[in-house]
């Protein structure tokens, strides 16, 4: 067993929360991008963008707030640092946050794939649905908690479940966005295929470092149980956002065989 140390500990937390303001600052610049050349976007795809940015928001000044606490305010004395209650909203803010980007991709499978396998998209939206209520349950627990020893020994299985499932949904969700993708670049005009190749790599990229993310948390939760190195690496599964919602989309016009594809 790794022995706790201040680095692998606080250390840990306190690299998560920087990163955390990094790759935030990263979304706040593709919002701002994204109103400025979608004007013309639906109100619910604005309201959308604009819901995610401040629950990304939220969960940033959590992941902060929380390191600020271990590393100022218990300065000295570690041993007393035992509740993480910013921790816990961060977790459910995360959950609210991916829910609501992996309801965005499934909503697309299910109107671009054809019958029956567009009911993949309705499965994983059902799944994730669960999944997040499960988070929320989870995170309010471990806002509560009075030790995270005490909260591992409760919870730690249905935290462990929630992971793998997070990484399984990303995963049918990649595939079927490469489904869809593949069988327009056949049907496509150079210009349009060489842009659907560039949308190809950039979906297996998403979903592969989601999904590996994913499971580097439920690695270093299951075999550093003292270390607090899954909590830093817990806050880029909320920014998945920066990745996963581009809000790519294909339009067909109704005359033409061509297709625009329009991202943020």
């Amino acid at each position: 067993m790794v022995a706790t140390t201040i680095a692998n500990t606080l250390g840990a937390m306190e690299i998560g929360a920087m990163l955390a303001m990094f790759l935030f600052g990263i979304l706040t610049l593709q919002v701002d991008t994204y109103f400025q050349m979608f004007a013309d976007d639906s109100i619910y795809l604005k309201v959308l963008v604009a819901v995610t940015w401040v629950l990304e928001c939220a969960h940033t000044i959590c992941s902060v707030a929380e390191a600020y606490r271990g590393t100022i305010t218990f300065y000295g004395n570690i041993a007393g640092y035992q509740r993480y209650p910013l921790m816990g909203v961060a977790t459910i803010l995360g959950g609210l946050i991916t829910v609501m980007v992996q309801c965005f991709f499934c909503l697309r499978v299910w109107k671009a794939l054809p019958n029956p396998i567009r009911y993949i998209g309705a499965a994983c939206g059902a799944a994730a649905i669960i999944r997040a209520a499960a988070g929320i349950f989870v995170g309010t627990r471990l806002a509560v908690a009075k030790t995270l020893v005490l909260y591992r020994m409760q919870f730690g299985w249905l935290v462990r479940t929630l992971l793998a499932a997070g990484a399984a949904i990303d995963v049918v969700i990649a595939a079927s966005m490469l489904y869809f993708l593949l069988t327009k670049r056949k049907s496509g005009f150079a210009a349009t295929t060489r842009l659907v190749d560039r949308l190809l790599a950039y979906t297996v990229r998403t979903g592969l470092i989601t999904s590996l993310t994913a499971i580097t948390v439920l690695v270093t939760f299951e075999a550093l149980p003292n270390a607090y190195i899954w909590a830093g690496i817990y806050v880029f599964l909320a920014k998945r956002t920066i990745l996963q919602f581009s809000v790519v989309r294909i339009e067909r016009a109704p005359t033409s065989e061509n297709y625009s594809f329009r991202g943020l």
